[in-house]
C-alpha cells in the first residue's frame, strides 16, 4: 500500500469520530443538567451550559472542525494550487509531482483532523471529570496532559510535513 494513501487516515478519522461521538453521548447522561464548561484562573467554574446545549456544542465541534480541516486540505490545494504553501513548493507542486504531493497533503490533513478529534475527546473528558467534583473545578492534571499531548502530537505532525517536503538531494 502506498504510504501516502488516504485510506488509512480516512478510516482512522471515521472510527475515531464515531467512537468519540458515542463516548460523548453516553457519558453526557452522567453530567448534571447544568454543565460547568468554562473555568477561571483559580480553576473554579465560571461558565455554564445546559447538558443538551453542551452535547450539541461538543458534537458540532467534533464533526465540524475535522470536516473543515479535511475540506480545506482536500479541496483548496487542488482548486487553488497557488495558495498551497508547502516547503519547496515549486519542486513538490510541479506537474510531475503534484498529484502525489496533494494526495500526501490530503492524508496528512486527515491525520491533523484525527488529532483534533482526540483533543475534543480530552476536552470532553476534562469537563466530565470537572463536573463530577463538588463544586465543579478544572482537573489541572488531566487538562495539562491533554494540552501537552496535543502539542507534542502537533509538533510530530509538523515535523512529518516538513520532512516529507524537504529539499530533494
Amino acid at each position: 500500500m502506498n504510504k501516502d494513501s488516504t485510506a488509512g487516515p480516512l478510516v482512522a478519522l471515521i472510527c475515531l469520530t464515531v467512537f468519540v461521538s458515542v463516548f460523548i453521548i453516553y457519558t453526557a447522561q452522567y453530567l448534571p443538567s447544568t454543565v460547568a464548561t468554562h473555568f477561571g484562573a483559580d480553576n473554579r467554574a465560571s461558565g455554564w451550559m445546559t447538558r443538551h446545549g453542551y452535547v450539541l456544542f461538543m458534537l458540532s465541534f467534533l464533526i465540524g472542525v475535522p470536516a473543515f480541516i479535511s475540506f480545506v486540505v482536500a479541496v483548496l490545494p487542488r482548486r487553488y494550487p497557488r495558495w498551497t504553501n508547502v516547503p519547496n513548493r515549486e519542486y513538490w507542486l510541479s506537474a510531475a509531482r503534484r498529484d502525489e504531493s496533494l494526495s500526501y497533503l490530503l492524508a496528512h490533513g486527515m491525520r491533523l483532523a484525527c488529532l483534533m478529534v482526540m483533543m475534543m475527546l480530552g476536552t470532553h473528558y476534562t469537563i466530565f471529570v470537572a463536573n463530577r467534583l463538588q463544586p465543579p473545578a478544572l482537573p489541572v492534571g488531566i487538562f495539562s496532559s491533554t494540552l501537552i499531548g496535543f502539542a507534542v502530537a502537533l509538533l510530530w505532525w509538523i515535523v512529518r510535513l516538513y520532512r516529507r517536503f524537504a529539499r530533494p538531494r
